[in-house]
């Protein structure tokens, strides 16, 4: 080998153990790739490092205070970077507007990476968007100075008083109950969709950024009650993952919807609503849930009372640590009932009297939580 090959060999192995040591690394910023790959996580204190340290000392000690910070070419205003979250708040999708494809090489991303499990980003005719998931349930709040968006993240149960997960029965290929062409899954969404409805008039207006699949409205003598909901379309949902979403986002309650049907699911004269609790529960927290909703359901609905019953036989009972409640609101094996089950107005009065049920429950269950912070 002669005297210059050796001398390249040596150059070589010198950027090697610089780049290894300094942890920089070389990727070209391509559409879909994982820009969290442009960054080496700090073993101490899990801060990210910045790909060639393009930014100066005090530029470094604002960023790092923050889970991810983007900044933004002088011709675009904070307001015009948008948030859109997946229903489960695992995933969020910001878009910034009228940039080049050269963006994230002219502003690259930085932060100190706290919650974010990736971060990716695709081109589009709208311009830049920016794909980041969480690893748990978090709402992502954004801030702003003269110079740089800040995102960070806060769990759900921080960010309300009380916190009430509200589930449509059934759905997708579960289709409950199916009597006289009319299934039971859709009855249930038609009405938590009409919750949503009722309470979205009442919406607390800084939740709203963080998706379609929450609502909050205040309640005297409880403070502000975030709603969430297992689904708000026709897919399904085991009933694990429907308990697995209470644990998540730290329920304070749970309402379920359904309707209730003979165990043979034949058409039978039994009618009227019913509202299932935990039997097990040794504080009745879940059968004054159920009672206060059956008083709600029978007011506005005027049907016949099947009374508070205990049903430990069903998992999302039997499962939930929380006060729980299945507001079965009228029989779909009942001809006449389901005639009725299938009506805009009778829905609509069922969600009223459910959202008046959490109310009046929360409000007698004891003073504004604590919790929040």
């Amino acid at each position: 080998m002669g005297r210059i090959e050796k001398g390249a060999v040596r150059l070589i192995s010198v950027l090697l153990i610089i780049i290894s040591v300094t942890g920089i690394s070389f990727i070209w910023t391509r559409q879909g790739t994982d820009l969290m790959a442009r960054y080496r996580l700090k073993s101490k204190n899990g801060s990210l490092m910045k790909y060639i340290g393009r930014e100066n000392k005090h530029e470094n000690a604002i960023t790092s205070l923050h889970s991810l910070c983007i900044r933004l070419p002088k011709s675009l205003s904070q307001s015009a970077v948008s948030i859109k979250s997946d229903s489960r708040f695992k995933e969020y999708h910001i878009t910034i507007p009228s940039v080049s494809s050269s963006y994230f090489a002219d502003y690259p991303v930085s932060g100190n990476g706290r919650s974010i499990k990736s971060l990716k980003y695709q081109m589009s005719g709208r311009g830049a968007v920016l794909t980041l998931t969480t690893t748990k349930p978090l709402f992502i709040k954004k801030s702003s100075d003269s110079s740089y968006l800040f995102f960070d993240f806060k769990e759900p149960r921080k960010c309300f008083d009380k916190v009430v997960l509200v589930d449509a029965g059934h759905g997708g290929s579960d289709r409950g109950t199916v009597a006289g062409g009319v299934s039971e899954k859709d009855i249930s969404l038609s009405i938590v969709k009409y919750f949503k409805h009722f309470t979205d008039k009442k919406a607390v207006t800084e939740v709203k950024e963080y998706g379609t699949n929450l609502t909050s409205m205040k309640i005297k003598g409880v403070g502000k009650v975030g709603f969430f909901y297992t689904r708000l379309s026709d897919k399904t949902i085991s009933d694990k993952d429907r308990i697995e979403e209470a644990k998540k986002i730290g329920a304070d309650l749970f309402l379920s919807v359904e309707t209730g049907s003979t165990a043979s699911g034949r058409e039978s004269e039994i009618n009227g609503a019913q509202v299932l609790y935990r039997g097990s529960d040794k504080t009745s927290r879940s059968r004054k849930f159920a009672d206060t909703v059956l008083k709600k359901l029978l007011s506005g609905l005027k049907c016949e009372d099947r009374g508070s019953i205990a049903g430990d036989e069903h998992y999302i009972v039997s499962a939930s640590k929380i006060p729980v409640a299945i507001a079965e609101v009228g029989f779909i094996t009942n001809k006449a009932e389901r005639k009725k089950l299938v009506t805009a107005d009778y829905q609509k009065k069922a969600a009223k009297a459910l959202v008046e049920a959490v109310s009046e429950y929360l409000s007698d269950s004891g003073h504004k939580s604590s919790r929040k912070s």
